[in-house]
């Protein structure tokens, strides 16, 4: 960042963290995928819980 774009960013009280991608592992896609599957063919999923 410039000296700028960090000026601004603590004026608005904002930390660079607030800029950053978060960081998306290979199970946050599996569940996307399988999210998005199920909304295209109308099946309702349930959470399940490890408990069971």
């Amino acid at each position: 960042m410039t000296d700028l774009e960090k000026s601004m960013v603590e004026n608005m009280g904002l930390t660079e963290d607030n800029f950053r991608k978060p960081k998306v592992t290979e199970i946050d896609r599996i569940k996307a995928n399988v999210d998005f599957l199920a909304m295209l063919n109308g099946v309702e999923l349930n959470e399940v819980s490890g408990d069971e």
